[in-house]
């Protein structure tokens, strides 16, 4: 059976770090991106569906920086774990705390693969830009010591992004009038 007590450990330990300051913070960066795409709606150059979503986006987007690498402490020394599905292994070894590792690495990056796909023309580009921006944290992590560099995370990251793109086909397939 799964340790309950420990998915108090991951969320707990990401939210911790959000601080009303962050929050604030972040609020402010929605609403100026929200007057700008408000601005740009009015002037027709931007559909009311992408000035809403954006600002959105940018709020939910500083989140993740901000867990990820902006409230992290710099260590001395350069973290990184390049064996693939450590934590699969490391479950099937009898750690089954680190499901809740994988869990809320897929968890976080699905309503970025939803956004991003409510964004573009080509909405299965944001399973490619979801890796790409995971690979980016994971490097920012790698060169600033802050945090652990794993493939695991690119992956689990990854499949959040891709589940918010099917989400994305799931809600306009049910969105369509029925003939």
């Amino acid at each position: 059976s799964l340790e309950v007590v420990n998915i108090d450990y991951y969320f707990d330990s990401a939210m911790e770090k959000v601080t009303g300051q962050a929050v604030a913070l972040w609020m402010l960066l929605a609403a100026i991106t929200g007057i700008i795409t408000y601005i740009l709606y009015k002037r027709g150059k931007m559909k009311a569906s992408t000035a809403i979503i954006i600002p959105i986006l940018v709020f939910f987007l500083s989140f993740v920086l901000t867990i990820t690498i902006l409230s992290r402490v710099p260590r001395r020394q350069v973290r990184y774990n390049l064996e693939l599905f450590w934590t699969v292994k490391g479950i099937m070894a009898g750690r089954t705390y680190l499901f809740w590792e994988i869990f809320w690495n897929v968890v976080l990056f699905i309503p970025i693969g939803l956004m991003v796909s409510l964004l573009l023309k080509r909405p299965w580009l944001a399973i490619p830009i979801g890796v790409v921006g995971s690979a980016a944290i994971e490097v920012t992590q790698l060169l600033t010591h802050r945090g652990l560099f794993e493939f695991d995370d690119i992956i689990y990251n990854s499949v959040g992004a891709v589940i918010g793109y099917l989400l994305y086909i799931m809600l306009r397939r049910l969105g369509r009038p029925r003939k």
